[in-house]
């Protein structure tokens, strides 16, 4: 049989994922908006040019102005120890003539 407290602990339970639920539809529609948002920045700032192609001059990645793009960054190897690594974001391997040592 059910009694008060389960009753009102039902209502409890209901009540607190109506409202995650509603929340979590918040937090994704403010995630969806910042996306929106930095698409739209970032095709402001670069158009595409004739071939719809990266440009190797200002290397800026040109996709159609719909799509929000990542620019890659090529790898090389360290002289030094021999790992292949990304140079803007590289960190020291710990040997002393690593020329990546920040």
């Amino acid at each position: 049989m059910m009694s008060l407290s389960k009753i009102i602990l039902l209502a409890l339970v209901i009540g607190a994922v109506w409202f995650g639920w509603r929340w979590v539809n918040r937090v994704q529609e403010i995630g969806r908006a910042r996306t929106a948002a930095r698409r739209q920045d970032g095709s402001n700032q670069s158009g595409p040019n004739q071939s719809g192609r990266r440009d190797a001059a200002s290397g800026a990645s040109t996709r159609d102005a719909g799509t929000y793009a990542v620019e890659a960054e090529d790898m090389e190897k360290c002289p030094e120890c021999g790992a292949y690594v990304a140079p803007r974001s590289a960190v020291s391997c710990g040997r002393p003539a690593c020329p990546y040592g920040r």
